[in-house]
């Protein structure tokens, strides 16, 4: 997903699409500002997302330095190792420390969440699964209209980004819909 198409989204949820897009396309300057806000709107929102409610999940292997592996060796920021697997695909007890992890093996695989880059306004979310446009197009709403100081508004969007959120969060999960009977 387009960071770019998910502004425009947000900024048609808004009102105020014509700006944005023609700035987006490099027509003219009047959308800068509100293009700049819904960037950060739009790199809130994925932080957001990624650390309280769908987290981004990576898998990398690595060759253990004395049985300890820095966090900078991983190749994105790391929020919390989920596991450590040995070569076999066994679970591997582990330490953490403030800058780096401890195992008792020489090679592991570690399976953490991670926290996503800041995005520009030619980038990809990072989120290519499990999260639509809309969903962060209404984050971004909700945050656009609370940095203006448009409280009711972002109340709306917010509620619509909460309900976004669960429902995501339910097609991950199986879930038995109890048979219907005639009383």
């Amino acid at each position: 997903m387009k960071v770019k198409n998910i502004m425009i989204k947000a900024a048609r949820l808004l009102g105020n699409a014509d700006n944005v897009q023609s700035y987006l396309s490099g027509v003219g300057t009047s959308g800068k500002e509100q293009a700049d806000l819904l960037l950060t709107c739009f790199n809130l929102v994925e932080n957001e997302l990624a650390l309280d409610y769908i987290p981004l999940i990576k898998e990398e292997t690595f060759t253990l330095t004395n049985g300890k592996l820095a966090y900078s060796k991983f190749s994105s920021s790391v929020v919390r190792i989920l596991r450590v697997e040995d070569k076999n695909g066994e679970t591997v007890p582990f330490r953490l420390f403030a800058s780096y992890m401890e195992a008792d093996e020489k090679t592991v695989t570690v399976r953490y969440a991670y926290t996503p880059v800041e995005k520009t306004i030619n980038s990809e979310s990072e989120y290519a699964v499990g999260v639509s446009e809309r969903l962060l197009a209404y984050g971004m709403a909700a945050e656009y209209c609370t940095a203006l100081g448009l409280y009711e508004e972002a109340n709306v969007w917010d509620k619509k980004y909460k309900e976004g959120i669960e429902a995501a969060r339910r097609v991950g999960t199986k879930s038995k819909l109890p048979s219907r009977r005639w009383v």
